[in-house]
């Protein structure tokens, strides 16, 4: 059985083998001997295409060959270049907005009589600062999005001229842009100021004095939603055969696409947006718990750093808690989060342990090799026992006495029990050689796959040189 199985795994291991030789000599022979046909004639670029291995790879370089004209595929990426300029800049301007509005809450607070904040020449020069900053951002958001439209127009996909609410719907953008818009709005105001009392939770007349520039502020810190983006745009940068590839794959590469892609390469950034997350949630409980006049432990911000990282790996010592309602809403969104963080981190621990499969085939390997090794102790166990209990029978022979038989003594038995677990042992360890034969063939068929697929990215280069070099 052993022998027919292996004779028909060789068998599909050498078709296999031959499909690669095939596959490879065919696209290479394309690339290489038709290449000047190709260059030169209609006929020999019907008679490449007729050899590609994809349909869908066809469409993809006809659009970029015949939709873009020629050098079109240049300007796409320019526009998708200025894309990522511009939301670089927008989210840059943003977050040192932000970090100008801790300032100025700050410096307010701390100079603060009492409750009663007051603006002085330094913050209100601040917050005009922190307002020009704003529209810059809002500009930006409009260059952003104009770009990506163009982008989409470059793609083929046919969309009202211009920048306007009905191409913004018709690119399914509108939503985002508003969302970007609604995060870019709050912001603490100069020549405003006014104050909102809040009710404390136990009714004993102490209410929570929130300023205008306190509301603001907690508002602001919606532009952190701008840094993953960010890193996501520094990520992708230059990376324009990626894009390449997810059309080929029908992968649409947005934010989500790109966050998750950063989250499993790279663990790092993922750590780094957690302690962010933590860092900005434990201002805003401070925000929260600073105006209450019984608050005593939140009024420092190391007491609520300590509060939200309990909070977040779902501890919660109850040694600090929140006292306002406006601290117990934020510490309740904090858990939530929390839970969301912890099984990402899970997973990417997961993913950084996980063995590859020729990982683990080493791994099984090493214990087949164990098992096997530990067979073999028994058996020459085994050996020794029974020679010895044999010379041991002679001896009583000759002095006339009955010994026992060798199979049934209990050294030897003992013995036996050992060597017959550690043979099953090793039978359960050795692989089916039906399943070890698949799994050969299979890995040959993704290194099949992962050939013709890098053999088509460079026929899509040498279309794209070709096509610049009769532009020119």
């Amino acid at each position: 059985a052993h022998s027919s199985a292996a004779a028909r795994g060789g068998e599909a291991l050498f078709k296999c083998r031959a499909t690669m030789a095939t596959e490879s000599t065919s696209l290479l022979g394309g690339l290489g001997g038709d290449g000047e046909k190709r260059a030169s004639s209609e006929a020999g670029s019907s008679g490449w295409k007729d050899r590609r291995p994809s349909s869908h790879l066809e469409k993809v370089i006809r659009q970029g060959s015949s939709m873009f004209g020629s050098g079109g595929m240049r300007h796409l990426e320019d526009w998708r270049q200025k894309a990522s300029d511009d939301f670089i800049i927008l989210s840059t301007v943003a977050l040192l907005g932000l970090v100008l509005a801790v300032v100025v809450n700050e410096t307010l607070w701390y100079s603060a009589v009492g409750f009663e904040t007051m603006d002085n020449g330094i913050t209100t020069l601040l917050k005009i600062l922190i307002l020009s900053l704003s529209l810059v951002s809002f500009f930006f958001l409009y260059a952003y999005y104009s770009s990506l439209l163009e982008v989409l127009r470059k793609q083929g996909v046919e969309l009202e001229p211009g920048f306007s609410i009905v191409s913004l719907w018709e690119s399914r953008l509108l939503g985002n842009f508003i969302m970007d818009l609604l995060i870019l709005l709050p912001q603490p105001l100069p020549f405003v100021h006014y104050t909102v009392l809040v009710g404390d939770l136990h009714h004993e007349g102490h209410d929570a004095v929130y300023t205008s520039d306190n509301i603001f502020m907690g508002l602001m810190f919606l532009r952190i939603l701008f840094l993953p983006r960010l890193i996501s745009e520094f990520g992708f940068r230059g990376k324009s055969m990626t894009f390449v590839m997810a059309r080929m794959n029908y992968v649409e590469i947005d934010t989500w696409f790109v966050l998750r892609s950063l989250f499993v390469a790279n663990f790092s950034t993922l750590l780094f947006l957690i302690g962010t997350t933590i860092m900005v949630f434990a201002y805003i409980i401070l925000l929260c718990e600073r105006p209450y006049p019984k608050a005593d432990e939140l009024t420092e911000f190391m007491s609520c750093l300590w509060l939200t990282l309990i909070t977040m790996t779902t501890v919660g010592y109850g040694d600090v808690v929140p006292l306002t309602k406006m601290g117990r809403f934020v510490s309740a969104i904090n858990a939530c989060l929390g839970v969301v963080f912890l099984s990402l981190v899970i997973q990417g621990v997961v993913q950084r342990v996980k063995m590859t499969h020729r990982e683990q085939r080493v791994i099984d390997y090493m214990q087949e090799s164990e098992v096997r090794n530990g067979c073999r102790q028994s058996a020459s166990t085994v050996m020794a026992k029974v020679y010895l209990q044999y010379k041991e029978n002679c001896k009583m022979l000759r002095r006339g006495q009955n010994p026992t038989k060798v199979k049934v003594h209990p050294r030897v038995r003992a013995v036996l029990m050992d060597f017959r677990q550690a043979h099953r042992a090793m039978k359960t360890c050795e692989p089916d050689p039906e399943v070890f034969i698949s799994l050969q063939v299979r890995e040959l068929k993704e290194d099949v796959k992962r050939m013709s697929d890098m053999i088509t990215l460079i026929a899509d280069k040498l279309n794209l040189a070709e096509g610049r070099t009769k532009s020119n």
